[in-house]
């Protein structure tokens, strides 16, 4: 099996690992973007310098040329962007994302994209700017190739090769789906206030699942397509597949009996395809489920716990509520020590002065045991008693004070 680097430069992806790896992508997404369309993905050398030119001129900077660079070489009364463009320009042509065509003696040299670059260039930009993917659009292109399968005289390089070739890549997207969920939810709810995730998901699946696939898997789409598709494929099986075996025959060149056994793989094959697909999305359904109780719980912990009287309270309500399982236990006496936190006053009792900070109880001590005293003589227990009635006597009455 052949290796990346036999078929690539030994020296590919250098441009991007050095200290202008954000230029070169650039210049390498802006020759993409100039040369996508035309039929060999090609421009003259001339016009390509001018593109790199513009860019340089837009970007108003100095550039320092990379360590392993060797093409900042002089270029005479070169303007500097000039100098910068045929620079990048051979760093490129060099380590093999770009190849150079003569034209000819009446021709100008042309300037293509190398053909083993244009996949990862692809990828690039799929990274930058992912694809829109319709789901059902795919599922339905899907079922009316199946369907037609009767009526092909191709049936096997115009509809079964096709179908598995597009549920290869609905599969493949399904998989994205699933494994960007938790990236996807961090970037909506990323440098919103808590308020403002909350409300985000009170709309989320409204807005956002539904949109994105929940139509995709209801009764009218995927579960009702994957039972009719089932039947198509069954039919495949029997009534359909002495012509696909021979159309096999004719696109691959091999062998009938090497032909029977590939079919009966590719149905089969399609049919697992239909299974998984159902299994990813309850991995979707399940990872929405996680990520998105998870943002909600990271925004109500913010909010509680935002470092205001409030947020504290709120913490220590939750901290109580904790222990509440049933109605009854919402009026049992907390005695533990969040009871010792909370005091509770009449309304209107408060006033500025009021609020003060609780007083410690003090801590119960055994009482002491008094000391044996001598018994008192009556002699002197009828003074104590006649020196009372005489206090008595002398206390200030509403009477003997008007």
């Amino acid at each position: 099996m052949a290796q990346l680097f036999d078929i690539l430069h030994s020296d590919f992806f250098k441009p991007l690992s050095g200290p202008n790896r954000q230029k070169y992508a650039d210049v390498i997404a802006l020759i993409w973007d100039r040369c996508k369309r035309s039929p060999s993905f090609s421009e003259d050398k001339s016009t390509l310098l001018s593109w790199i030119e513009e860019y340089f001129d837009g970007l108003a900077e100095d550039i320092a040329p990379d360590p392993e660079d060797e093409v900042f070489e002089d270029e005479g009364n070169l303007c500097t962007s000039r100098k910068n463009a045929s620079a990048f320009y051979r760093r490129l042509k060099s380590t093999g994302w770009l190849d150079e065509r003569d034209g000819g003696y009446a021709e100008e040299t042309q300037i293509f994209i190398n053909n083993r670059a244009i996949p990862i260039v692809r990828a690039f930009q799929d990274v930058i700017t992912p694809k829109l993917i319709t789901y059902k659009g795919k599922l339905f292109k899907i079922y009316k190739l199946l369907g037609g399968v009767s009526e092909s005289e191709s049936p096997y390089e115009n509809i079964l090769r096709e179908v598995s070739i597009d549920l290869d890549d609905l599969n493949a997207s399904l998989r994205q789906l699933a494994s960007s969920i938790g990236g996807y939810i961090d970037e909506l709810t990323q440098g919103k206030t808590p308020e403002e995730v909350l409300d985000l998901f009170d709309h989320y699946e409204e807005q956002i699942v539904v949109g994105a696939y929940h139509r995709f898997k209801t009764n009218d789409n995927l579960f009702y397509y994957r039972s009719e598709l089932n039947s198509h494929l069954e039919l495949c099986r029997t009534a359909h597949f002495e012509r696909l075996v021979d159309d096999f025959c004719s696109v691959e060149r091999i062998p009938v009996d090497e032909a029977v056994i590939a079919i009966g793989r590719l149905i089969f094959k399609i049919q697992e395809d239909l299974k998984e697909m159902g299994e990813i999305i309850k991995v979707i359904d399940a990872n929405h489920i996680l990520y998105r109780t998870r943002a909600v719980q990271r925004a109500q912990f913010l909010l509680l716990s935002d470092g205001t009287v409030k947020g504290k309270i709120n913490q220590l309500l939750q901290y109580l509520a904790i222990g509440i399982t049933a109605a009854e236990h919402l009026f049992d006496y907390e005695d533990g020590a969040i009871g010792n936190i909370f005091q509770i006053f009449p309304q209107f009792f408060l006033d500025a002065g009021s609020i003060k900070p609780p007083m410690s109880k003090r801590k119960p001590t055994p009482i002491e045991r008094l000391e044996d005293t001598t018994p008192i003589s009556p002699e002197e227990l009828q003074r104590h008693q006649e020196l009372l009635m005489q206090y008595v006597r002398n206390a200030v009455t509403t009477e003997s004070a008007i």
